[in-house]
This record gives C-alpha cells, sequence and structure tokens, in this order.
C-alpha cells in the first residue's frame, strides 16, 4: 500500500489543528448513493462550463457530458467534518505532488484540471454531505509561477 506523504500530512492537520472528529482519506461516493440535488448539480456543471469557456477558454468537462459520469469519478483526497459548531464544518482538499512542480500537461489544461476538481469536490460536499458552505484546498507543493498566477 503506497502512503501518499501529501494526504497524510494534510490528514493530521485536519485532526489536530483543525480538531476534526471525523477524517477519512480517499474519499469516494458509493455507487449506491442517489444524487439528491440533481437540478442545482446539473446547473453548476452547466453554468461553470459555460462561464470558463466563455472567459477563458476552458473546456472543463470535456469527455464528462452528465452529472453521474462526473460525480461517479469523484475522490476527495482528505475530508474532515469538524462538529464543534453549531453547523459541522467539512473539509475538501485535493492534494497534488509533481516532482517537477504542478503539471498536467499545458498550462491551460492544468489549470482546467484544477478548477474542474474544486467544482467537483463542492459538488460532492453540497451532495452528499449536504452542506452549503465549506472550505475546499487544493494544495500542491510546488506550482509553476505562471500556473500560479492563472489560478
Amino acid at each position: 500500500m503506497k502512503i501518499e506523504i501529501g494526504e497524510s500530512l494534510l490528514l493530521s492537520w485536519l485532526k489536530h489543528i483543525k480538531e476534526c472528529q471525523l477524517v477519512q482519506m480517499n474519499w469516494k461516493p458509493s455507487v449506491k448513493w442517489e444524487i439528491k440535488n440533481r437540478q442545482t448539480l446539473e446547473r453548476l456543471m452547466a453554468n461553470s462550463a459555460d462561464f470558463f469557456a466563455g472567459k477563458y477558454g476552458y473546456d472543463l468537462y470535456k469527455g464528462n457530458k452528465s452529472i453521474n459520469q462526473l460525480i461517479g469519478q469523484a475522490e476527495v483526497d482528505v475530508i474532515g467534518v469538524n462538529y464543534d459548531e453549531q453547523t459541522p464544518q467539512i473539509y475538501g482538499i485535493d492534494v497534488a505532488f509533481h516532482e517537477g512542480g504542478l503539471n498536467y500537461g499545458s498550462k491551460e489544461e492544468t489549470v482546467a484540471r484544477i478548477i474542474k476538481k474544486i467544482l467537483r469536490t463542492a459538488m460532492c460536499l453540497h451532495d452528499y454531505v449536504g452542506n452549503a458552505a465549506g472550505t475546499i484546498i487544493f494544495a500542491s507543493p510546488k506550482i509553476n509561477p505562471a500556473i500560479h498566477t492563472e489560478l
């Protein structure tokens, strides 16, 4: 079993610094779970696709044509829930470590994939956890300045 150091570090951060009572690495929705907020998620998918294509030229969802497919491919690297407040505080974290620096291809492809990861995490947390608010983090220790600026 391969241990991801970034995921392990952020799991410990959620547990000990953010004091989350529930933490999990590599969280995935079950294929048995029903999508409860289908219309909201479909609207978010369509609106975000239109916005990022129109304003930046990014094709966020490429082969993902349905919300079922998009959510079915989801994996949140680290998830945590802190129940100390009246409303539980939820954290969804995606971690990427590339030895030569964050890179999914071109600058545009890298930025588009990060945006897609963040939006998909938001969709999962909203639908399956039921929180309309939460903290979503994308963490990478080494990001090219051109990509950082674009993000």
